[in-house]
């Protein structure tokens, strides 16, 4: 992957003069698929020759970082070019939502991150994302569907949908059955039982293993203990 310069993807990430009317300061957690035993952190582009490394967990939400809107979230890596100056190596990136709060999905094409990301923003706002809610994101290339709660869905490639069920078990869990289609068939892969509470909203990602295709599914909890 050709290294970018710092200048010229700084284009794409000045600090956006309509996010900044409202809001000074962006809010970003990041998670990367599938996970690994020991994530490599990335760089974060924020600005002319500017940059911090964010964590890539797998398992939970990384520590919130705050940065200056952007109109662009750019990851990668900060190299030396065949000139001797630093440049930005674009892992992968994608348009910010310009929500105050967001959570930035990264799915790994390879083993490495070097390999590359596809980058999906999420609109992390409680106005949007509350409490006992799950997020429903597939980002599989197979069409998926299930039953949380008394809540059913059905997602196709690249869809994403919300929703806050119902608990159908005593202490507020809900029976979880999870299906994908292949050939036309619908084959369940997933029977369990996730709890559902006001302090707490889930993020449940679908995902494919880039080197074996197989599916995964990866149920996220983010504590509400934060101010909005």
């Amino acid at each position: 992957m050709k290294p970018i310069g710092l200048l010229t993807l700084v284009i794409m990430a000045v600090l956006r003069p309509d996010v900044l009317a409202q809001d000074k300061v962006l809010k970003l957690q990041f998670l990367a698929f599938p996970k690994q035993m020991r994530p490599q952190p990335v760089e974060l582009l924020i600005g002319e020759g500017k940059t911090i490394e964010v964590q890539t967990p797998g398992h939970e939400l990384s520590p919130e970082y705050e940065v200056p809107a952007l109109a662009t979230i750019a990851v990668g890596k900060t190299v030396v070019n065949e000139e001797g100056e630093p440049a930005f190596e674009v892992y992968g990136q994608a348009k910010s939502l310009g929500t105050r709060s967001q959570i930035v999905l990264l799915m790994r094409k390879g083993k490495e991150n070097k390999d590359g990301f596809a980058v999906l923003p999420v609109n992390a706002d409680l106005s949007n994302f509350k409490g006992a809610s799950f997020l429903l994101i597939n980002a599989s290339t197979l069409n998926v569907g299930g039953m949380i709660g008394d809540t059913e869905f059905g997602l196709k490639p690249s869809q994403q949908k919300m929703i806050k069920p119902k608990p159908t078990h005593d202490g507020g869990l809900c029976q979880a059955t999870f299906f994908y289609q292949r050939e036309g068939d619908w084959k369940k892969f997933r029977d369990t039982r996730w709890p559902s509470n006001d302090n707490y909203r889930s993020l449940v990602f679908f995902f494919q293993d880039p080197e074996t295709g197989r599916l995964g599914i990866a149920p996220v909890v983010d504590m509400l203990d934060r101010d909005p």
